[in-house]
C-alpha cells in the first residue's frame, strides 16, 4: 500500500480554455420566431466552410450557378412569351422524389416515431402542392398573382415526396431507418472541411434518394448568427460531386412536428437550388437586402420573426432606382415565403417553382435521375407490402446490469414497420411479466443472461433481437452498523477504480493523519491529471438489517489554487452499479473552507491539526431513497479539475449506523442510564477494561464484533446496580490483531466503542 509522502513542491499549472454555447430554446408556433434563440438555417455557413478549404470546388459551383441562372431566365422568358395564362402558372412536368429518413439516436427523445416522419412528409407535400390549411391567410398579391410582378402567385409545384420502399441493395424498407449512433450530436464543422466522416454509413445514393438525416443537435464550427441552436442545413446542388455522401439534409428532430416541418420545406428549397429571398447569406435584416435571382420574389431585407401580423410588409421608401422591378409604391416584401426567416412561412412563388423544376431536370448532383421511371421502380415508391421488421429493444433506465433477484423494465424499439405481437425470452431463468411492447424482466441468477425480443407484424413476418444483461452477485458484504477508519489500509471488500482506464489515485494510507485512530485513506489529487476521476467503493450493504439509517464520514482537504475546481461526489446505487445517484456533491471551495484552506504545497503540511477534519452528515433527499435498500453500493468519486495536479483529499471514519463515538451531534449518544463509559488501554496487545457508571439499576449486555458484524465474544448479559462497574474484555487473549467493536446495550439501547488489538 502506498504511504503518503509529504512534499513541499510547486506544480506547473496549465490553464485549459473552455468553450460553451449558451442556448435559449422555445419552439415557435410557426417557422422562425424572433423570441427563439435559433439559427433557422446554416446552409451558407456550411457551404462557405467547405469552399474556404476547397477553392476549386467553389469556382466550379459558381460557374454552375451562372449557367443555371441563364437557363432559368430563358425558361421564364419562354413562359412569359406564351400568352396562355395556364402555361404561365402550370408546372411543365410532374416530379416524384424518393425519400429516406435516417433517424440518428441514442434511444432518447430524438428517436422520433415513424409517424412523425410520415406526418412531416405529408406537410411537405401539402406545401409544395399549395394545399396548406392556411393558404387563405397568404397576402393576396403573393397568393393570387395580383401584384404586377407576380402574375402567377403561389402554384402547385407538382413536386411530390414519397418514402422509398427499397434500399440501395433492393431490400424492403419503409423509408425510415433508425441508427443507434452518437453522431446524433452532429458536428457540422466535421463535414465542411471535405471529409465524409459524419455521413459515412448513413447516406444512401443521393442521385436516387433524398436523404434527410434527423439528429438531436447540430453543433456549428463556431458561433452562429443569432446564437443558439441550428434547425437544419444542406448543400445546394453542385457543391459536392455527384453522389457525394454529404448531399443530404441534416435536420433537428424537434422541428418535424406539425407546421414546424415548414422549416424542412425551407431546406428542401436549398436542396433544389433556391436562395434565401434576401440572398445567399444566413443573415437577414440587411437594409436593402440582396437579390435571389428569382423573377417574382421582391428584393427583401429578410425578416427574422415579424410578430403575429404576417399580412403586409413594406419597404418605404424603396431602396432601388425607378428602373428596378417592384420599385413602384407600395413596395411589398414576400415575408411569408418559405425561403425567408419569418415566423409565418406559407408560400413559394411560381418563379421559385420553375427554378426547382429546372433543378430536377438538370444533371447537377444527379437531380435529374431522381424522378425517372427506372429510379422510381428501383426505389419502389409505390410499394405497399409491409417489410420484415427490424427488431430492437432497450432497458428503459439505459443499463444492462442488475442485481441477482432484481428486474429491468424493457421496451420495444423495433422499426421498419409496426409490430402486432411481442415475445420476450431469456436464459438463466429470466422471466418477463407480460408479452407486451413494454414489460419487466426478472433476473434470479447471477451471470451473463441473454434476453431476446421476437416481434411479428400484421403479415406474420418475424424478427428477433438479443441483448445481454450482466446479473451481479447481490450478497451483501455488510449487514450491521459499521465504521471504517483505515487503520490497516484498504479494507477487505473495498475497492478503488479509475474509470479513465489508468491507475487510481486512491492509493494509500495517510499515516498520523486521522480523524479516528492513527490512519486515513486518501486520493492523491496532487498527482492526478486534468479531469481525472477516481472511485473508492464500499462493499455491498444491506440497509434493511441496520437499524440506524445514518451515514457520515470525515474529510480533510486543501485547494491548490482558486482556479482548481476539484469535486467530491458521494454516490449510491441500489442495482449493483447499473445506475448511480448523487447523495452529496462537495466542490473545492466547500471542502477547503474550515479545512486546509488554499495552499499550493502538497496537503497536509505539518503540524497537522485534527481541527482540519470536517464531518459530513449525508442526509439529502437522495439518501432517503437509498437508506432502506438491501443492495446498497456507495462510492466516493473524486474528479480532478481541468487544470490537473491539485491537492490531496483524505477520508476517514466512514460510518453507517452511528457506532463511532468520535462522530459528533448525537449519532452515538449514551443511553439514558449510562453516565460514563471508558475502554482502556486502547490500542491493547491483550486484555482491555471497560469501565462504566450507571445512574440506576439496568439490564446490561456486552459483546464484541468484527468489522463484518460477526459476533466473536459474548462478554456478559445480566442486570447491574447503580454505580461504577468494571468488565474485562479479551481476558483470555482470544482476539487476534485487528479492529473490533465493543457493543454495550443498556436497557435495550446500544453504544459502541472501537477496540484496536495490536
Amino acid at each position: 500500500m502506498k504511504k503518503l509522502t509529504i512534499k513541499n513542491k510547486k506544480h506547473m499549472q496549465t490553464h485549459v480554455p473552455k468553450f460553451a454555447l449558451g442556448i435559449i430554446f422555445l419552439l415557435p408556433a410557426l417557422g422562425f420566431s424572433q423570441e427563439v434563440n435559433i439559427q433557422p438555417c446554416n446552409t451558407y455557413a456550411a457551404m462557405e466552410e467547405y469552399f474556404h478549404a476547397n477553392p476549386q470546388a467553389k469556382a466550379a459551383y459558381e460557374a454552375k450557378e451562372k449557367m443555371t441562372q441563364k437557363l432559368y431566365e430563358e425558361r421564364i422568358a419562354n413562359r412569359n412569351a406564351n400568352a396562355n395564362a395556364a402555361a404561365k402558372t402550370t408546372a411543365l412536368s410532374d416530379y416524384t422524389i424518393p425519400v429516406v429518413f435516417h433517424v440518428l439516436h441514442q434511444y432518447g427523445v430524438e428517436n422520433v416515431a415513424d409517424q412523425v416522419c410520415i406526418d412531416a412528409l405529408a406537410q411537405l407535400n401539402r406545401d409544395f402542392s399549395r394545399q396548406g390549411a392556411d393558404t387563405n391567410l397568404i397576402f393576396k398579391p403573393f397568393k393570387d398573382g395580383t401584384y404586377p410582378q407576380t402574375p402567377a402567385g403561389y402554384i402547385d409545384s407538382q413536386i411530390k415526396f414519397m418514402l422509398a420502399h427499397k434500399d440501395p441493395q433492393g431490400k424492403c424498407t419503409n423509408g425510415i431507418v433508425h441508427h443507434y449512433d452518437d453522431r446524433t450530436n452532429w458536428h457540422q464543422a466535421n463535414n465542411g472541411i471535405g471529409t465524409p466522416n459524419n455521413f459515412a454509413g448513413i447516406t444512401w445514393t443521393p442521385s436516387k434518394y433524398l436523404n434527410i438525416i434527423v439528429v438531436k443537435n447540430i453543433i456549428p464550427q463556431g458561433s452562429v448568427a443569432g446564437g443558439g441552436i441550428i434547425v437544419g442545413y444542406t448543400y445546394k446542388p453542385g457543391t459536392w460531386a455527384t453522389n457525394a455522401v454529404q448531399d443530404a439534409i441534416v435536420y433537428r428532430y424537434d422541428y418535424l412536428g406539425g407546421l414546424q416541418a415548414r422549416t424542412l420545406a425551407h431546406e428542401l428549397g436549398h436542396w433544389l437550388d433556391l436562395d434565401h429571398t434576401f440572398g445567399n447569406t444566413n443573415n437577414p435584416g440587411v437594409a436593402c437586402g440582396n437579390d435571389d435571382g428569382i423573377s417574382d420574389t421582391p428584393i427583401t431585407r429578410g425578416n427574422f420573426g415579424v410578430g403575429s401580423a404576417c399580412s403586409v410588409f413594406t419597404m418605404s421608401p424603396p431602396c432601388f432606382s425607378s428602373s428596378t422591378p417592384f420599385s413602384q409604391a407600395p413596395y411589398f416584401q414576400n415575408a411569408e415565403n418559405f425561403m425567408d426567416y419569418s415566423n409565418c412561412p406559407r408560400n413559394f412563388t411560381a418563379g421559385q417553382t420553375n427554378k426547382m423544376q429546372l433543378t430536377l431536370s438538370q444533371a447537377t448532383s444527379g437531380r435529374n435521375n431522381l424522378s425517372t421511371p427506372e429510379n422510381l421502380t428501383a426505389t419502389d415508391v409505390d410499394g405497399t407490402l409491409p417489410c420484415a421488421l427490424i427488431a430492437d429493444w432497450i432497458s428503459t433506465n439505459g443499463s444492462y446490469t442488475v442485481c441477482a433477484g432484481g428486474a429491468l423494465e424493457v421496451k420495444d424499439y423495433s422499426y421498419n414497420g409496426m409490430p402486432v405481437s411481442w415475445q420476450w425470452t431469456g436464459n438463466n431463468s429470466a422471466t418477463a411479466a407480460s408479452a407486451n411492447s413494454i414489460t419487466t424482466i426478472t433476473f434470479p441468477l447471477q451471470g451473463i443472461t441473454t434476453v431476446t425480443l421476437t416481434v411479428t407484424n400484421s403479415s406474420g413476418l418475424i424478427s428477433s433481437f438479443t441483448r445481454t444483461v450482466e446479473v451481479k452477485n447481490a450478497t451483501p458484504g455488510i449487514t450491521t452498523a459499521f465504521t471504517e477508519s483505515f487503520e490497516s489500509g484498504l479494507p477487505a471488500g473495498w475497492s478503488v477504480v479509475n474509470p479513465d482506464v489508468g491507475t487510481s489515485e486512491w492509493t494509500g494510507i495517510g499515516d498520523n493523519i486521522a480523524y479516528d485512530g492513527v490512519s486515513s485513506f486518501y486520493v492523491s489529487g496532487a498527482e492526478a491529471g486534468a479531469n481525472q476521476e477516481d472511485n473508492l467503493y464500499l462493499p455491498l450493504i444491506n440497509m434493511q438489517t441496520i437499524a440506524e439509517k445514518t451515514f457520515t464520514f470525515a474529510y480533510a482537504y486543501a485547494r491548490a489554487s482558486t482556479s482548481h475546481n476539484d469535486v467530491l461526489k458521494v454516490q449510491a446505487s441500489s442495482d449493483c452499479a447499473a445506475t448511480w445517484a448523487d447523495l452529496a456533491i462537495l466542490n473545492a471551495n466547500v471542502m477547503q473552507n474550515g479545512s486546509g484552506g488554499i495552499i499550493e504545497a502538497d496537503f497536509p503540511y505539518f503540524p497537522f491539526s485534527k481541527e482540519e477534519w470536517k464531518v459530513y452528515h449525508v442526509n439529502s433527499s437522495a439518501w432517503n431513497q437509498y437508506k432502506n435498500s438491501p443492495t446498497l453500493l456507495i462510492r466516493f468519486n473524486f474528479k480532478e479539475s481541468s487544470i490537473g495536479h491539485g491537492n490531496n483529499l483524505f477520508i476517514d471514519a466512514v460510518n453507517i449506523g452511528g457506532i463511532n463515538t468520535n462522530i459528533p451531534d448525537g449519532l452515538n449518544k449514551f443511553p439514558d442510564k449510562l453516565v460514563s463509559l471508558n475502554l482502556y488501554p486502547n490500542p491493547t496487545d491483550n486484555e482491555a477494561t471497560l469501565k462504566f457508571t450507571l445512574a440506576d439499576a439496568s439490564a446490561i449486555k456486552i459483546n464484541v464484533i468484527d468489522v463484518t458484524g460477526r459476533v466473536l465474544l459474548n462478554v456478559i448479559d445480566n442486570s447491574f446496580t447503580a454505580g461504577e462497574h468494571t468488565i474485562s474484555i479479551n481476558k483470555n487473549n482470544t482476539l487476534e490483531q485487528g479492529i473490533y467493536f465493543v457493543n454495550m446495550t443498556v436497557n435495550g439501547k446500544s453504544v459502541t466503542q472501537k477496540l484496536l488489538v495490536d
